[in-house]
């Protein structure tokens, strides 16, 4: 008797450790599948700044953010900072969305936070009765810039540059 409760015994826990491995691979495997999963759905090519002799960008954000009440947007922002030793009047930051094939899917421009009007609606500045106008940025000053759009308004693209382009009378 005592020779089948420990065959039994043994079977058991062959049997438990057997189905645990399968609980684990199940496991993991369902965790690979859902991390490329995150992946596909969130990740993105990180933006690749294109140096210029007068001005560093540096970018803090630049990442997929999400909401409960709008669509995923893609945000990108950080700062520039005036390297030259003249000032100068405003930064204009092209971002350009390319495909695998280098093809450029995508464009957008904006400007530096002292000089956002610049980039204003033609319409916009006529309602509101403005002209477009910006504070220069001084040798060694820094000033903010920040980039958003919405996820399901960007083709795919396999790459992002961003080109930032002095502007100094």
């Amino acid at each position: 008797m005592k020779k089948h409760i420990g065959i039994a015994a043994l079977a058991a826990v062959v049997f438990a450790s057997s189905a645990l491995a399968a609980v684990t691979v199940k496991n993991n495997s369902e965790g690979a599948r859902e991390a490329a999963l995150t992946h596909k759905m969130f990740d993105h090519p990180l933006t690749n700044v294109v140096p210029v002799k007068d001005v560093r960008v540096v970018i803090s954000t630049d990442q997929i953010m999400h909401s409960c009440c709008m669509p995923p947007s893609l945000v990108v922002a950080g700062d520039v900072v005036n390297i030259d030793s003249h000032p100068i009047n405003y930064v204009k930051l092209i971002f350009s969305f390319e495909d695998k094939r280098g093809k450029v899917v995508h464009a957008e421009t904006i400007y530096n936070s002292q000089a956002v009007s610049m980039g204003e609606d033609a319409e916009v500045s006529r309602m509101l009765n403005e002209k477009p106008h910006f504070d220069p940025l001084k040798p060694g000053a820094k000033d903010t810039f920040s980039f958003s759009i919405p996820m399901p308004l960007l083709p795919r693209f396999s790459k992002v540059e961003l080109f930032p382009e002095v502007v100094s009378e």
